[in-house]
């Protein structure tokens, strides 16, 4: 661990800086936007590694961040991320000194070996973290020690850990917990019994009351809700949203296992009880194929316009849907992707500047493919949505950029790295190497600190 400097205080501070992060997308709505009075265009070129600290696995899984928690005896703020090791540790977001580490063990498959994927959920109220790895097991854990808390943890996947998996982030909702559970690799398990995709809901006071829901009828039959954000929320807590994945039915018709039965392949709103209010399947989407829906919306709002909700699918298309008329399909489309990368996730939103940022958007110059960015996508006054700039930052696969402010922070992928973005032009500010280190985690903001991670395990801090 390096301990480089400490952020420094603003005179000026026009906006309240971020306060916590306490699950994947920062919001309910999975907007990844903040507000900080030190981080900005003028700022940015200045930012430089504040602390590094090596963990014991690659970080995929978003970091998340309470702050004021009380540590033996002093008030401070904490850094949460989770390993493909099968760890989940609390740091000081000061330092990056480890308070505590909790190791759960990882799971090794056909496609690759596995601990924690999915992002944790922060239970300020209760203080604690609740988090699953390939155990199978839903743990909650203290704050401040890591402590399992009494009646936990909760068996979720546990039977069939071998073939069942939970890729999404953990979404409390009015004292529930959500989670979605997929596959590892879409392979069935020797009966030919594919994952059983299904969301759940549990009571955080009583995790034995628990609600399912199954979006393919049926056992084994696929069906995954499998995206990074589990559910996104209407503000006011009255739908949930899910992209769910491919069903595994065999449609005696055609002889063949389709991945449309049931609710698969489609777009989906719930209530918080999972009574079916809306869905959608474009056209677009094949009967075969696992053209999934990697993601849970990001839901925003333009002055004067509908409610929105965007998304990407793996034909490599940004679907746009007006959510109040979900079942009536997607209003506009953005060819993004090339259709054979995965091209899964969903955008991010600033509110501010009424602009959805894409990552892992193709860029081409002269019909040679050059790798992939950000995509910027802008709502006018009359509500119409126009493809704006659009950066090439790295390749391969990249999460949802942060937003802070007007700037774009990205993960670069495959080839690693972080590039900083002035989002009005998408023209690049500042940038960070790792090395050759992938960088696929979300990054975050802490108050005045970006924190990201990269897949050899290293857990930085970026500031002024």
């Amino acid at each position: 661990m390096a301990l480089v400097g400490v952020v420094g205080s603003s005179a000026q501070a026009p906006v309240r800086a971020n306060t916590a992060w306490l699950s994947y997308g920062h919001d309910g709505q999975l907007t990844n936007y903040v507000r900080s009075p030190m981080l900005n265009a003028t700022t940015a070129p200045h930012i430089h590694l504040l602390w590094a600290t090596k963990l014991d696995g690659s970080i995929v899984a978003s970091p998340l961040y309470a702050p004021a928690r009380l540590v033996t005896g002093a008030r401070v703020d904490l850094v949460f991320v989770e390993t493909e090791a099968g760890s989940i540790y609390a740091l000081l977001a000061r330092s990056g000194a480890i308070v505590w580490q909790r190791n759960f063990g990882s799971l090794s498959t056909d496609c690759g070996t596995w601990g924690f994927t999915s992002t944790g959920a922060i239970d300020l109220r209760r203080g604690l973290i609740y988090a699953i790895s390939a155990d199978g097991e839903l743990h909650a854990l203290a704050l401040e020690t890591g402590d399992e808390a009494p009646g936990w943890p909760f068996a979720v996947s546990a039977a069939r850990n071998q073939y069942e998996y939970v890729w999404g982030g953990l979404r409390i909702v009015g004292g529930r917990l959500y989670v979605g559970v997929a596959a590892y690799c879409d392979e069935p398990d020797p009966a030919n019994l594919f994952a059983e995709g299904r969301l759940l809901s549990i009571s955080l006071d009583d995790p034995a009351n628990v609600k399912t829901f199954d979006p393919v009828p049926g056992y084994g039959n696929g069906g995954g809700v499998w995206s990074w954000g589990g559910v996104s929320v209407e503000p006011d807590g009255s739908a949930l949203y899910t992209g769910v994945g491919n069903s595994y039915v065999l449609d005696p018709t055609c002889a063949c296992y389709v991945d449309t039965a049931g609710y698969g392949e489609r777009m989906l709103k719930l209530t918080p009880d999972f009574l079916v209010i809306d869905s959608d399947r474009p056209p677009d989407v094949p009967n075969t194929g696992d053209d999934d829906f990697g993601s849970a919306p990001v839901l925003f709002q333009p002055p004067g316009c509908r409610p929105y909700a965007a998304a990407n699918n793996k034909l490599g298309l940004l679907y746009i849907w007006n959510r109040d008329l979900l079942g009536h399909g997607p209003i506009m489309k953005f060819g993004l992707g090339d259709g054979i990368a995965a091209f899964v996730g969903a955008p991010s939103y600033s509110p501010d500047l009424h602009t959805l940022f894409e990552g892992h958007s193709m860029v081409f110059r002269n019909g040679q493919h050059l790798g992939e960015g950000v995509s910027a996508v802008s709502v006018d006054r009359k509500c119409h949505f126009h493809l704006g700039w659009t950066t090439q930052t790295g390749d391969g696969n990249q999460p949802a950029p942060l937003l802070v402010n007007s700037l774009v922070f990205a993960a670069d992928g495959d080839p690693g790295g972080y590039t900083i973005l002035n989002a009005k032009n998408g023209r690049r500010l500042w940038s960070f190497s790792t090395n050759g280190v992938a960088t696929i985690s979300p990054a975050i903001a802490a108050k005045d600190v970006i924190i990201a991670g990269d897949a050899s395990g290293v857990l930085r801090a970026f500031g002024r």
